[in-house]
């Protein structure tokens, strides 16, 4: 079983990482169904019910369900970290091109090409999430390490199935892993 553990900072960005965690494990399922948008009962408005639906209905029809499904799933201060993280990164390769906050997004529901099997709490202050791939490459760990950072929890282990490693953090965005000598699975 792959996994990384990380610290928990703050109760309530757990709960928030829960959500998206779910979420992540209901996509992966056959039949997973696209948000149908708002959903009205027209004869029962008044007219500035109907105006202000009409403009709701209109907004959503105006971005794409991937859209949605990040603004649902991934609350405003980890869309801050996300953007300011995608800034660095493309500043980073500006020679290979830029990416925006949906292709990490993106490649959570799909690049990240794993099942999810496990979040808990071990205690208070950390969790591990694990998970498992039947294939390798799958989409590796950075972005997934990346997004637990944008909802402020912070990895400082994983096992990528060949090895143990330590992730000791140097800024926001950059860190470093070493091997832990004598951990294998």
């Amino acid at each position: 079983m792959l996994y990384i553990k990380f610290t928990i900072k703050n109760d309530s960005t757990f709960t928030d990482f829960q959500i998206l965690y779910n979420h992540l494990i209901a996509i992966r399922q056959p039949g997973f169904k696209e948000d149908e948008g708002p959903d009205y009962e027209w004869d029962d408005m008044t007219e500035e019910e109907v105006d202000i639906a009409l403009e709701e209905l209109n907004a959503f029809l105006d971005t794409s369900p991937e859209h949605h499904r990040y603004n649902k799933f991934i609350p405003d201060y980890a869309k801050e970290y996300l953007e300011k993280y995608v800034e660095f990164d493309t500043n980073k390769i500006e020679a290979f091109g830029t990416h925006d906050v949906l292709s990490v997004f993106n490649y959570l529901e799909y690049g990240f090409e794993v099942d999810m099997h496990n979040l808990e709490k071990t205690n208070e202050q950390f969790a591990i999430v694990e998970f498992s791939t039947g294939n390798y490459p799958f989409g590796g760990l950075e972005r997934f390490l990346i997004t637990l950072k944008a909802f402020n929890l912070t990895p400082f282990e994983y096992f990528d199935g060949f090895d143990v490693c330590e992730i000791t953090w140097y800024s926001n965005f950059e860190y470093n892993t070493k091997k832990i000598e004598g951990e294998k699975h």
